[in-house]
């Protein structure tokens, strides 16, 4: 999964799901041109041409009115995943309805909108459309999902594991699975089927794979906490698997979906906003640090993130938004901060260059990555180079908790954020192959380029008693977690930053815990100059903190 994990990271959520779907085509074209799979490969292909040409084209539309780049390869998703629920055909008929429901689906992005979201799953709307109104009219286009078959099966579910491993939605799609499961393997059996027949047939012949790896889990129309993603899949497999008839609606996936993005919007809907750049900085050698002020008051809680939106850059393989951890940065301004190496992708090359007054959107803030209730509870936090930035906002308001940071510098460098660390109370422990300079006095080094059992447990005794947190790249998390289980810690939340380049991984010795000595001054560190943000002359770290998490920004 390493392998996997670090290729992923570079591929992006939306050129994963592309390839994934694009596996699902080929092998049923394949088994088509073999005659094994009713399916006619030059049909399927003009099928995906015609529903993503008509998704694109309403897009483009919209993109025009709203001052937005389209997403493309968005828009070519969507033209797969209907691809699998119309019946391709090479007729007139099907093909200008596959164009139509695209269409739909496209329309639904920007005709259903609240607070600067779309609300409802693209392929779910137009395959609602398709059965409502396209194949009535057209007497073509009705959803038949033909892609549920035994023989796809073991394709869609390798393909979907591909992209739930990549999103980290796994649980959301085992959530719904389970729910559908429940629901109609006990209703076919008694109906007369065997048990594992009846799991065998909704496992091959009904579309649960699909649904449950590439349409549930769809990123903007989920809630931002996880119980309520969790809760809101629950719901939709249940009324997936429930029998009904009402009018013209019936039991459908599709319906099921839409039902769910409309429970999502009505009771934990994330709310999109508008942030102005007011400057950018350097928290450390090899991280860019951009500064926001929102247009409204932004409440979020330490550990939290926000999925930042950069509307008219042109998206790539990963589209334009991208998910960062928030840092307080005065009362009225937040911070992202990232790395940056020799080729940064073009993402971070429009943020770094975004000039100050220009704006971004903040189109979800949310996230479960939070300390304890408990304030006794003592914390463990690990992180690696930029993977510190959950923890600022968490270890500055964390009052008297007992909590020690365990920063791992495979280069010897000062990690980011070093001195807004040292002006708190926490413990921190650094693990690098060489001396950190300008450590403060407090400050403890263990050397080593890797996380060990033995630099943990010489600065807590009492490591399997506290609520471990990891915050890095995935080789770092994955490295952390097999070291706390061996040292007895059982519960371990984790925040990977993704689109880590894999790193080779180094043996070092066993170190031993010793006081970090006063060293000369950090070196001079290339950074772009720092522009002050207004109201926060000399602490940006004094965010204002008011009962359910902290509000950077207030309305104007």
């Amino acid at each position: 999964m390493g392998r996997f994990d670090g290729l992923a990271g570079g591929l992006g959520a939306y050129r994963t799901a592309t390839l994934a779907l694009l596996t699902v085509h080929g092998a049923a074209a394949g088994l088509g041109h073999l005659g094994m799979l009713d399916v006619d490969p030059v049909a399927l292909a003009a099928t995906v041409g015609a529903a993503s040409a008509g998704t694109l084209l309403t897009s483009l539309v919209g993109a025009l009115v709203s001052g937005v780049r389209a997403h493309v390869e968005s828009s070519l998703i969507t033209g797969l995943l209907l691809a699998l629920l119309l019946w391709p055909a090479l007729t007139v008929e099907s093909l200008v309805g596959a164009g139509l429901v695209g269409a739909a689906a496209g329309l639904s992005k920007v005709l259903v909108r609240w607070r600067g979201r779309h609300l409802l799953n693209p392929a779910a709307a137009g395959a609602l459309v398709a059965g409502l109104v396209v194949a009535p009219v057209l007497g073509t286009a009705a959803p038949v999902w033909w892609v549920a078959t035994p023989l796809l099966a073991p394709v869609v579910l390798v393909a979907g594991l591909a992209v739930l491993r990549r999103t980290g939605t796994g649980t959301v799609a085992v959530a719904y699975g389970s729910a559908y499961l429940a629901v109609t393997v006990p209703r076919l059996v008694l109906s007369g089927q065997d048990p594992l027949d009846a799991l065998a047939s909704v496992a091959g012949s009904h579309p649960v794979l699909v649904v449950a790896a590439f349409m549930v889990v769809e990123p903007l129309t989920q809630a931002p906490r996880r119980r309520a993603r969790l809760a809101v899949a629950v719901l939709v497999g249940a009324l997936a698997g429930v029998p009904f008839a009402v009018g013209p609606l019936s039991t459908s996936p599709e319906l099921a979906i839409v039902t769910g993005n409309l429970v999502t919007a009505l009771v934990a809907a994330p709310r999109a906003l508008r942030l102005v750049v007011v400057g950018h900085g350097s928290p450390g050698p090899g991280a860019h640090e951009v500064l926001l002020r929102p247009a409204r008051a932004l409440r979020w809680q330490p550990g939290q993130w926000a999925e930042i939106d950069v509307v008219r850059m042109r998206p790539d393989g990963r589209g334009r938004r991208r998910v960062f951890s928030l840092v307080p940065a005065g009362r009225d301004a937040v911070s992202v901060a990232f790395s940056v190496r020799d080729r940064p992708s073009g993402f971070k090359r429009a943020l770094m260059a975004a000039p100050v007054g220009s704006t971004v959107r903040a189109t979800a803030v949310g996230g479960d990555f939070l300390l304890p209730d408990d304030p006794t509870r003592p914390v463990l936090m690990i992180a690696g180079g930029i993977g510190v930035t959950p923890f600022i906002s968490q270890i500055e308001h964390a009052g008297p908790r007992d909590m020690v940071l365990v920063l791992v510098c495979p280069t010897g460098m000062p990690p980011p954020y070093l001195r807004r660390l040292a002006r708190t109370r926490a413990r921190v422990v650094i693990v690098s192959p060489e001396p950190v300079p300008a450590l403060p006095p407090r400050w403890t080094w263990h050397r080593g380029t890797r996380l060990t059992v033995s630099a943990l447990a010489s600065a807590m005794p009492d490591l399997p008693r506290r609520a471990a947190y990891v915050s890095g790249s995935p080789d770092l998390v994955r490295r952390a977690r097999a070291v706390l289980r061996e040292a007895g810690v059982r519960h371990v939340r984790t925040d990977n930053f993704t689109g880590y380049g894999r790193r080779p991984a180094h043996r070092s010795p066993a170190g031993v815990a010793v006081p970090a000595a006063p060293a000369a001054a950090v070196p001079a560190v290339r950074a772009r100059a720092r522009r002050r943000v207004p109201g926060s002359r000399r602490d940006r770290a004094a965010a204002h903190v008011e009962p359910g998490g902290v509000t950077a920004g207030a309305t104007r």
